[in-house]
C-alpha cells in the first residue's frame, strides 16, 4: 500500500514536472540566501537559459548587482518576509509579468521564495501598436483639414475635430450642445440627406448647403456611414465635410473665363509650372494652356524650353541649370504662344525634391500687367505729391485773403454808397473772393477742404442736377439718365456729388462742340480681387458707380493720363482754369471712392467714379446748424494764431465788436497766458495747423486748465486725419479760412451762446 502510494506521489510530481517545463513562462524556487534551487520552464530559453542552468547561484550574481533595492531582488526580500509581490520586468529585451510568493516548510516556516514570469513582450507590443494606432488615428482626425464627426441618429453630436469648429465658427462647447440640423441651412436637407444614408448605408460627395455661426451659407460636399449596433441597429452617423464654396466659385468663374475672347486669356497674369531635371512637364496651371493655346495634351509632351525662341531659350536653359545647381534663379523672356504672340514674363524657379527627383518649381508673372501696376502707381503718388503741394498752397493763400477779404470789408463800411474809392475796394474784394473760390477748388483737389458727408442716393444727386444740366448743355447735346432702381445708399456730402456731376458735364459738353450724347448712369458693383489688382488702389467690396459717358473728340493716352492734373488744360487760353477735373478727382478721393477715366481719340471718354457702399438710412451723420444773430459781445476771448496779420485782423474785428481780446502767438505761449489772466476766458479761438503744439492738442490742455471755456478752430484747410476721430463739429466749432468779419463775429457769437 506505502509502494502504491509512493508511486502516485511520484508520478504525481513527475507530471506536475513536465507540466512545470512545457509552460510558455518561466518558474524557479530559491532559498533564503536569494540561491537559486530550480529554474524550469519553456520560457528560459527566450532569454538564452536552460532548466536549472542557474541553480546554485545568487540573485546578485544572476543580474550582477549589489544593489539590495534592484526590483527583482527586493521583490524576492519581500516574499521571504511573507508578502506575495507582482511587477512587470523588462530583460533580456523582452518584458515579463512577475510573480514571486514565499513557500513553507513542513513546519510551516519561510524556507524561501518561489517565482514564476510570464513573457507579455508580444501582449505589450500589441497594445502599443494599439495606442499608437490610436495616437495616429487621433493625429489624423485632428489635423485632418475636412471636418469630421460623429453623431447620434437624433443629430447630437458626439465628437468632432478642430477643422469643423473652424469650418463653422463654434467653440468646443458650442459645438457640444449644437444638434446637426442647426448646420443646415436648409432643415428639410437633413432629412433627405438621414433618408439616403439609411436606405443604402453610406453617401460620398453628398451636396449640401450647410451654414456657419455667423449665417454664411457653404456649399459642402458630405461623406458619411452609418453606425450600427452588434445587434445591427443604427447608433449614429459618422462624416466628413468638405467646404467647396471656393471651388464651385472658381468653376463658375473658369466657365466665364472660357468666354473670353484670345487676347484677355492671353493677358491673365501668372504660370504656375513643375517639370523634373529631364525636362519632362509634371505640373502646370490652367493660364499656361490658355496664354500657349496648347492643349493639355499637347503640353504633356512638351518640353519647356518649347515655350521661348532664339536668345530667350539659350537664358531659359541657362536658369533651369543655376536652379539645379544653387537652388534659386529668376529670368524675364518672352513667352510665345502658338500664333507667334510674345509675350514678356519674369520667369522664377525654386529647387524641390519629389520622389527622390530634383524638380524645378516655379512661376511666372507679366510684365506687361506689372509694368502698368507700377505706372498706376507712380501716378497715383505723383498727384499725391501734387495734391500735398497744392493742400498747402492754398493753406497759405487762405490766410492772405482772409485778410484781403476782411480788411475790404472794413474799408467799404466806412465809405458811402457814393464814394468814389468804393467801386476800386469792391473790385478788390470780387478779386479776393474769385481767388477764394480758387483755393477752394485746389483744397478740393487736395482732399482738404470740409465736407459735410450723410448716407445719400446718387440718383437723388443725379435727379437735382439734371434739369439744370439740360441748360447746361444746350439743345445740341441729348441727356440720356440710366438710374438702377436699387442702388444701394453711399456715405458722401451730396452737395460735393452734385458739383462733381456738374463738372463732368461740362467737361463733356466742350468736348462736343458740335453736338451728341451724354449719358449718366448708376448701379451697383461688387469688386473682386482679381479686379482690383488691375484698378490699384481700389480694394474689394461693394461700391455704387455713377458712370458719365460722352460721344466726344475723346483722349489719347498722353493727355489721358493728366487730366486730373491741376491747371492742367487743352482749352484755349482764357476758357478754362484747368481746376474742373481735379476738383472731381479731389472730392471723389476724400469721399473715400476711386474714378478712372477711359478714352480713346474720336470715341468719346467715360468717367467711372466708385463710392464705397453704405449702411444705415438716407440722412444719417448729416449735421445741421441754425444760424445765429451777430450781437455784440462783453466776453473774453483768447485769439491764438501764428500768422500775424490774421491774427492781428481777428483781433481788431473782435475788439471792434466788444469783445476783451487775449491774443497769442502759438499754443505755448497761450498756455502761459490761461495760467496767468486772473479773469476768465470765456472762449478759445485758435488755428488747427500751427508749429510743436496743433490747435487740437492746445484745446486738450487747456480743457484741464479751465474746464469751461468754449472752442472754436479755424484754417485755411481742414487735415482729414484732424476731424476723422469726430472730435470736432464742423458746424459748431469750426471756422473755414476765408472768414469775413461777418462770419467770425457770427461764429464766435454762436459758439459763446450755445
Amino acid at each position: 500500500m506505502a509502494k502504491r502510494h509512493s508511486r502516485n506521489v511520484s508520478w504525481d510530481r513527475e507530471r506536475l514536472r513536465l507540466i512545470v517545463e512545457q509552460m510558455p513562462g518561466l518558474v524557479w524556487t530559491v532559498d533564503r540566501g536569494l540561491r537559486f534551487t530550480s529554474s524550469t520552464g519553456a520560457g528560459l530559453r527566450a532569454i538564452g537559459l536552460e532548466p536549472g542552468q542557474v541553480v546554485g547561484r545568487t540573485l546578485y550574481e544572476y543580474f550582477d548587482t549589489t544593489d539590495p533595492n534592484f526590483l527583482p531582488i527586493e521583490s524576492h526580500r519581500r516574499a521571504l518576509e511573507g508578502e506575495e509581490v507582482t511587477y512587470e520586468f523588462a530583460w533580456a529585451d523582452r518584458q515579463f509579468q512577475v510573480h514571486v510568493e514565499p513557500f513553507r516548510d513542513e513546519q510551516g516556516a519561510i524556507a524561501g521564495a518561489i517565482g514564476i514570469a510570464f513573457d507579455t513582450t508580444d501582449a505589450h507590443r500589441t497594445m502599443e501598436a494599439l495606442r499608437e494606432s490610436e495616437r495616429r488615428y487621433r493625429r489624423l482626425f485632428e489635423s485632418s483639414r475636412d471636418a469630421i464627426y460623429l453623431s447620434t441618429v437624433e443629430g447630437d453630436l458626439i465628437e468632432f475635430n478642430q477643422s469643423m469648429l473652424e469650418l463653422f465658427g463654434y467653440t468646443r462647447e458650442e459645438m457640444g450642445e449644437l444638434n446637426a440640423e442647426a448646420l443646415y441651412a436648409d432643415p428639410g436637407d437633413r432629412r433627405k440627406f438621414q433618408e439616403k444614408i439609411s436606405r443604402d448605408g453610406s453617401v460620398t460627395d453628398y451636396e449640401v448647403k450647410l451654414v456657419t455661426k455667423k449665417g454664411t451659407i457653404m456649399d459642402c460636399l458630405l461623406t458619411s456611414s452609418v453606425q450600427r449596433a452588434e445587434d445591427g441597429s443604427l447608433t449614429g452617423y459618422q462624416g466628413i465635410i468638405r467646404n467647396v464654396t471656393r471651388r464651385k466659385r472658381s468653376e463658375v468663374v473658369l466657365r466665364q473665363e472660357k468666354e473670353f475672347s484670345d487676347a484677355a486669356i492671353g493677358s491673365l497674369p501668372g504660370l504656375f509650372y513643375l517639370f523634373d531635371d529631364e525636362g519632362n512637364l509634371l505640373r502646370w496651371n490652367r493660364n499656361i494652356e490658355h496664354i500657349s493655346g496648347f492643349t493639355s495634351e499637347e503640353i504633356a509632351t512638351m518640353n519647356p524650353l518649347d515655350f521661348f525662341e532664339g536668345e530667350d531659350r539659350r537664358l531659359l536653359r541657362q536658369a533651369a541649370e543655376k536652379v539645379l545647381t544653387w537652388g534659386y534663379s529668376s529670368v524675364e523672356a518672352d513667352f510665345v504662344s502658338r500664333d507667334g504672340t510674345h509675350t514678356p514674363y519674369l520667369f522664377t524657379g525654386k529647387l524641390v525634391t519629389l520622389d527622390g527627383k530634383r524638380c524645378v518649381v516655379g512661376t511666372a508673372i507679366d510684365m506687361v500687367e506689372r509694368r502698368r501696376l507700377e505706372l498706376q502707381l507712380r501716378q497715383s503718388q505723383k498727384m499725391e505729391a501734387v495734391g500735398q503741394l497744392a493742400g498747402g498752397v492754398a493753406h497759405d493763400f487762405n490766410n492772405v485773403l482772409t485778410v484781403i477779404l476782411s480788411n475790404t470789408e472794413l474799408l467799404l463800411r466806412g465809405l458811402g454808397p457814393e464814394d468814389p474809392r468804393r467801386e476800386e475796394v469792391e473790385d478788390i474784394r470780387g478779386a479776393a473772393q474769385r481767388a477764394a473760390a480758387l483755393t477752394r477748388q485746389l483744397l478740393a483737389f487736395s482732399r482738404k477742404q470740409v465736407l459735410k458727408p450723410r448716407v445719400m442716393n446718387l440718383n437723388d444727386a443725379v435727379s437735382n442736377v439734371e434739369k439744370m444740366l439740360g441748360r447746361l448743355i444746350g439743345e445740341d447735346i441729348e441727356l440720356v439718365t440710366l438710374l438702377d432702381a436699387d442702388l444701394w445708399s453711399t456715405e458722401a456730402d451730396p452737395g460735393q456729388i452734385e458739383q462733381i456731376i456738374m463738372n463732368l458735364a461740362v467737361n463733356a459738353r466742350d468736348a462736343m462742340p458740335e453736338g451728341g450724347r451724354l449719358a449718366l448712369e448708376t448701379g451697383n458693383v461688387v469688386i473682386d480681387e482679381r479686379f482690383a489688382r488691375s484698378h490699384y488702389p481700389i480694394v474689394p467690396g461693394d461700391y455704387t458707380v455713377l458712370v458719365v459717358s460722352d460721344t466726344g473728340e475723346g483722349m489719347d493716352p498722353e493727355t489721358r493720363s493728366r487730366i486730373f492734373e491741376p491747371f492742367f488744360t487743352t482749352k484755349q487760353m482764357g476758357h478754362g482754369t484747368g481746376l474742373g477735373l481735379s476738383t472731381v478727382y479731389g472730392i471723389v478721393k476724400q469721399s473715400g471712392g476711386y474714378i478712372w477715366a477711359y478714352s480713346e481719340p474720336g470715341q468719346g471718354t467715360t468717367f467711372k467714379l466708385y463710392f464705397p457702399r453704405a449702411e444705415g438710412g438716407l440722412g444719417q451723420h448729416e449735421r445741421k446748424s441754425e444760424g445765429v444773430e451777430a450781437d455784440s459781445g462783453h466776453e473774453t476771448v483768447l485769439l491764438v494764431e501764428d500768422e500775424e496779420s490774421v491774427r492781428t485782423l481777428a483781433r481788431r474785428i473782435l475788439a471792434d465788436e466788444g469783445y476783451n481780446v487775449i491774443e497769442a502767438e502759438d499754443a505755448v505761449a497761450a498756455i502761459k497766458m490761461s495760467r496767468t489772466h486772473r479773469g476768465p476766458i470765456d472762449l478759445l479761438l485758435t488755428d488747427l495747423v500751427m508749429p510743436e503744439l496743433s490747435g487740437r492738442e492746445l484745446a486738450d490742455r487747456l480743457e484741464r486748465l479751465r474746464p469751461d471755456i468754449r472752442m472754436l478752430f479755424m484754417s485755411g484747410y481742414t487735415d482729414h486725419a484732424v476731424l476723422r476721430d469726430g472730435s470736432i463739429d464742423l458746424d459748431g466749432n469750426f471756422l473755414q479760412k476765408p472768414f469775413t468779419p461777418e462770419s467770425l463775429v457770427r461764429k464766435v457769437r454762436e459758439v459763446l451762446d450755445r
